[in-house]
């Protein structure tokens, strides 16, 4: 495990990384930051002042850590300011003399040099001379990859809370990382077991509360790093998302299961898995954006196919939930600026790969609502009309051609049968119910898109009368296990939806819908509650249960709009936070 560490703390950066991971370990240890990384701040040469007992000894000491990247040589010693000895002369000469504070100026005082590499040979001496001049005026120590990864498997993964079969795990998962159909069993034992959960997600008697619970969550963002790491190392950005998706939602549940759900620790320990996931989706979607921005980029020498607007479709919601989750999981305007950034992206991709408007299976009506629900919110109202538009004449023509439609079973298995031997009865009993068609119909309404909904409907009543539109609602009982697994099966209700002749009649039945108050699944999330709504769509898309239509109902319904003007997605889509 310590080389596991080691190596991955050799990927890691100076900023934003290794100078985030550096605090939890020592807040691990027992030592209190006393104050944060913050870039653009003159630091002179202390980039993490901490204050504690020391492990070894119990002595009170203030700790100041000046923290650089990878191997240390003698370019990295003396030019530069950002160079080892200006920053030792700058602690010795400005930061002891003038900013250490009042209650820590008789404490022992110790600088420690850390850096995710090693001190080269060449610089060895230069390191041990400073040291014999300066010892007089602070202790001093070299903190290398190698020994912070001893600290991390001693302070953050010891055998009293990070058990073997834990280890064993997690060591699987990072050798497995670059696998796109891992399946991610190994994170699973593991989150559950640290979490104190039980396999159907119901907390254990004996289960760490408060501030244990804050390590349980310290922990598991180490290990959701390690993961990321690997995972993009080995070229598949995909699966650190869907891991970063998975770790988010199961310590979201058992956060709603804690006594002390708001206590500091549990808060700060949860936004750092917050900040791994974001920026595991950022990672994401800059890896995909070249191939946005060309026609079928993604198709090599294949054209459309089920398996090519499978893939497509899955790329579709995971950038969709990601800039839904910077919509909600950061401050408005940071978090619309980067969202209107990935609905960029999302829209020259539906733009270039007319495979996305072509869905193969009826699950697909989830990535499809994530889509155009990012788009609205951003204000990409075209692109989202656009799209909407094409899916519906392309539906329409492939329920009349009896091929390339979403079958409502969502099997692979019916799919290949579908393709491979269209028998009639197969193909009947695999067009009844569809998601499909009644995710479309009511975004219509959303968008006000009248000539569209006629035609649509009268497609379908024409070339697919046996088509039954649905959707699916959510009870207040679904928000119970949300955030754990798939709810849409043993939860909520199932509407046969009449699609009547016009788009008033419609929008009528979505106002009566959203007023019904058993129904207000927005109003009892508790993620919304907590400002982090993201997390609903993250659960949707992962779990794989319909995004509720009241969503989009609230959109339609509550600005009363024919043109698809922009609503405050946190104050009228959603309630304010």
């Amino acid at each position: 495990m310590k080389l596991i560490i080691s190596s991955f703390l050799r990927t890691l950066r100076e900023r934003d990384e290794f100078d985030r991971l550096l605090p939890d370990l020592l807040v691990a240890m027992g030592y209190t930051p006393v104050v944060r990384p913050q870039a653009g701040v003159r630091q002179f040469g202390v980039d993490l002042p901490v204050v504690g007992p020391n492990p070894n000894d119990k002595v009170e000491e203030l700790v100041l850590f000046t923290i650089k990247q990878g191997d240390l040589g003698r370019q990295d010693w003396d030019v530069g300011v950002q160079a080892v000895r200006p920053s030792l002369n700058e602690i010795l000469e400005v930061y002891l003399p003038r900013e250490v504070e009042p209650a820590h100026s008789n404490l022992r005082k110790r600088i420690v040099l850390a850096t995710t590499g090693d001190l080269k040979q060449d610089t060895q001496p230069n390191w041990t001379g400073f040291v014999e001049k300066h010892q007089k005026e602070a202790e001093f120590e070299f903190w290398s990859g190698d020994k912070v990864a001893e600290l991390i498997e001693r302070y953050m993964l010891d055998e009293h809370v990070f058990l073997e079969q834990d280890r064993t795990d997690l060591r699987k998962a990072l050798a497995f990382a670059g696998e796109r159909d891992y399946s991610m069993l190994d994170l699973d034992r593991m989150l559950v077991r640290q979490l104190g959960l039980s396999e159907n997600g119901v907390r254990l008697d004996a289960a760490k509360d408060g501030k244990r619970l804050g390590k349980v969550l310290t922990r598991l963002n180490l290990a959701l790093n390690m993961f990321v790491k690997a995972a993009q190392d080995a070229g598949d950005t995909r699966q650190a998302v869907i891991a970063a998706e998975r770790f988010l939602l199961k310590a979201w549940h058992r956060i709603q299961q804690s006594d002390a759900s708001e206590s500091k620790e549990v808060v700060n320990a949860y936004d750092h898995l917050v900040i791994t996931y974001l920026e595991a989706g950022a990672h994401y979607v800059n890896k995909m954006a070249p191939y946005a921005d060309v026609r079928d980029g993604m198709s090599g020498y294949s054209g459309e196919s089920a398996e090519y607007a499978l893939v497509l479709l899955e790329h579709v919601g995971l950038i969709a939930t990601i800039g839904l989750a910077y919509c909600f999981l950061l401050d408005k305007e940071v978090g619309m600026k980067h969202a209107t950034d990935i609905a960029d992206v999302l829209s020259r991709m539906l733009e270039n790969m007319s495979a996305t408007a072509s869905p193969v299976l009826d699950e697909n009506a989830i990535e499809v609502a994530l889509a155009l629900l990012l788009l609205t919110l951003t204000g990409r109202h075209q692109s989202a009309k656009w799209y909407l538009s094409e899916m519906c004449w392309r539906l329409v023509f492939a329920f009349a051609q009896r091929r390339g439609f979403p079958i409502s079973s969502d099997s692979l298995d019916d799919l290949v049968d579908v393709v491979v031997n269209p028998d009639k009865a197969l193909l009947e009993s695999l067009m009844g119910a569809s998601w499909m068609s009644g995710t479309l119909a009511t975004w219509c309404a959303t968008l006000g898109m009248e000539e569209n909904y006629v035609a649509f409907r009268q497609g379908l009543k024409a070339m697919a009368p046996t088509v039954q539109p649905q959707l699916w609602h959510p009870d207040l009982c679904s928000v119970e296990r949300w955030y754990f697994d798939d709810v849409h099966s043993s939860t909520g209700s199932t509407e046969m939806l009449e699609l009547p002749e016009d788009l008033t009649e419609l929008r009528a039945r979505m106002k009566q819908f959203i007023e019904l108050d058993s129904r207000d699944v927005q109003q009892a999330s508790p993620a919304r509650m907590a400002g982090r709504y993201g997390l609903d769509f993250i659960a949707c898309r992962h779990h794989r249960f319909p995004v509720p239509a009241r969503v989009w109902y609230l959109l339609a319904v509550g600005s009363n709009r024919a043109q698809g003007d922009a609503p405050d997605p946190k104050a009228e889509a959603y309630g304010n936070r």
